[in-house]
């Protein structure tokens, strides 16, 4: 896709005439984060090695080289065998590699001065936005973008009662970014960090104070984005209870022990402190893009900047239903796409861009993984009486009948060779069978009704490039059974077409794939069966508040929850946050 010849943030004003007109060319620096090879090789050598077994097996034991069917489902597996193989070498390396921890000063020896900037266009969210407290001194702005006259008057009273300036722009360009924009050019320069908060976000009350020790510490002279650790505190539904637990995951593999050792290049966009000299260098926030996080982050990398996530616990919230799941998903959707362009035109070494490319590639493969569905069921022909007698044959002989099949048994090692990291994390995690469980079920049957949508919303993309950015709805009442067969009817039409192919062309389809295709026709009932209020035995959707230390992510974010709960029913702060 084109793209500007230079970032929309650079005509802010905030750097000479003429800066910023021409490729950046990286500039060596002194005081860079530490390397780490050893990481890296392990990581790609693993890679390769994933990669190479999942293709190879595949070709060797399964694929029937004769049949053009055959020869197409390989090319749509070994495109999805990216994402696996990326996956299982992540898992593989956060096991075996012991993290390096980000260097901190004991005590802060200068008093930096920092804003937290509370994002929101018709989205506020009032505990969040009155719950802005923090132990160190700080200066708090709201930039609104909001059009609703309650939003507004949300905002400007909370506002009025806690000290907060409200910043407003008369033109809205430039999606979030161009807000940050606006008020970086007109307060930018009063302050050495700022924070960025979304609608939803959350910090405990230390948290400026001790990411200051890692932003002011002189081996971090050359990272720009101090990113926080992001959990949900959002548990009022059953929806939320079951998914929010693989958070862990994500953070034990990726974010505590990968992406600062891979100098990986990422910054969330909230929850997020951020070194203002390293913004002023390019102006600004680059403009012009749903991810303007990470086409920031990317720009910064050429003037080589670093990204590092600091072991500092945040807080959001998660969609509540599978209607505003899918909003998420198609904003992330869209910006992932961006990730081509931005990230083609950047400068940083082939490592960072691998993982950059990531993102936009998982979104790719949901373009092939329905030809890939209908591959396997119109691709080869059976009968009814093949179905049979293969059923027959497993009711007698299950072990034997299962491991004469080239494509079962590949499958089960594959699934073996998966497993084994993969349960070893979750136990770290804290992660227990009926949590892992409910959460399969649930995020299989969101992806069964989200796969279309992200399709249609890339195909969008592609026409007609950005038009607008969906917001995320902050607060939903669980969905009926109605309303869910409404948003999962495109899903559904690819059910019936592959459940016809199944009876007409290939009974034994069904067979086979039974794994995939039942969890995609019940997925409509089992989200309806995860929606209202959680059951007594799936956790307590409160804690005591109080606990100086608390133990666990779960206490944590319930701990969170009562105290914006008891924000929201109240409207009163505890005492220690008076202003």
């Amino acid at each position: 896709m084109a793209m500007p010849d230079r970032p929309e943030a650079l005509r802010g004003g905030l750097v000479p005439p003429g800066a910023g007109t021409g490729p950046i060319t990286p500039v060596t620096y002194a005081s860079a984060p530490p390397n780490h090879p050893e990481v890296r090789g392990l990581f790609y050598g693993l890679f390769i090695a994933y990669y190479a077994a999942l293709v190879g097996g595949m070709g060797y034991f399964v694929i029937q080289w004769s049949h053009p069917a055959s020869v197409a489902l390989f090319g749509v597996l070994a495109a999805l065998f990216v994402g696996s193989a990326y996956g299982l070498a992540r898992q593989t390396v956060a096991l075996v590699y012991r993290r390096g921890e980000l260097p901190a000063l004991a005590s802060l020896s200068r008093h930096a001065k920092v804003a937290v900037l509370y994002t929101t266009m018709n989205d506020v969210v009032p505990e969040c936005l009155r719950a802005i407290h923090q132990s160190y001194p700080i200066d708090v702005f709201v930039l609104d973008d909001s059009s609703d006259p309650a939003a507004r008057a949300t905002v400007d009273a909370i506002s009025q009662e806690r000290g907060y300036t409200v910043v407003r722009r008369s033109a809205r360009r430039g999606f979030k970014a161009g807000a940050i924009n606006d008020w970086f050019r007109e307060h930018g320069a009063r302050y050495d960090y700022f924070v960025l908060l979304d609608a939803d976000s959350f910090l405990p009350a230390d948290w400026v104070g001790e990411a200051l020790k890692y932003a002011d510490h002189p081996g971090n002279a050359r990272v720009a984005i101090f990113q926080g650790m992001i959990n949900i505190w959002n548990f009022d539904t059953r929806f939320v209870q079951t998914l929010a637990p693989m958070t862990r995951v994500g953070q034990y593999v990726w974010e505590s022990h990968l992406a600062n050792a891979l100098d990986a290049v990422f910054c969330y966009g909230h929850n997020v402190l951020i070194r203002t000299s390293a913004v002023a260098e390019l102006g600004g926030f680059v403009e012009g893009y749903v991810s303007e996080d990470f086409a920031t982050a990317v720009a910064l990398a050429d003037r080589d900047w670093h990204s590092r996530f600091v072991p500092l616990h945040t807080y959001e919230a998660m969609p509540e239903n599978v209607r505003g799941f899918i909003k998420r998903q198609n904003k992330w959707t869209r910006g992932a796409m961006e990730f081509v362009g931005f990230s083609r035109r950047s400068h940083i070494g082939p490592a960072r861009k691998f993982h950059l490319w990531q993102t936009p590639w998982a979104h790719f493969t949901n373009l092939i993984l329905p030809l890939g569905m209908l591959l396997t069921v119109y691709g080869f022909a059976s009968t009814p009486a093949a179905a049979l007698a293969f059923l027959g044959r497993f009711a007698t002989n299950p072990a034997g009948t299962f491991w004469s099949i080239p494509l079962l048994r590949y499958l089960f090692l594959v699934g073996l060779l998966a497993s084994v990291p993969t349960i070893i994390i979750y136990l770290k995690c804290g992660i227990g069978w009926g949590t892992y469980w409910r959460h399969r079920w649930l995020s299989a049957a969101v992806s069964a009704i989200s796969l279309p949508y992200e399709a249609i919303s890339i195909v969008a993309y592609l026409r007609r490039k950005i038009r607008q950015v969906p917001v995320t709805p902050k607060s939903e009442a669980p969905l009926h059974l109605r309303e869910v067969i409404r948003i999962a009817r495109y899903s559904l039409v690819l059910e019936g077409v592959l459940l016809i192919g199944s009876v007409l062309v290939n009974p034994l389809a069904s067979v086979f794939n039974a794994l995939w295709l039942v969890p995609m026709i019940f997925a409509p009932i089992v989200i309806v069966r995860f929606s209202g209020a959680p059951r007594p035995e799936e956790g307590p959707l409160s804690v005591p508040i109080g606990a100086e230390e608390v133990p666990t992510h779960e206490a944590r974010e319930f701990a969170v929850h009562a105290s914006l709960s008891r924000i929201r029913s109240t409207g009163q702060l505890p005492r220690a946050w008076a202003v």
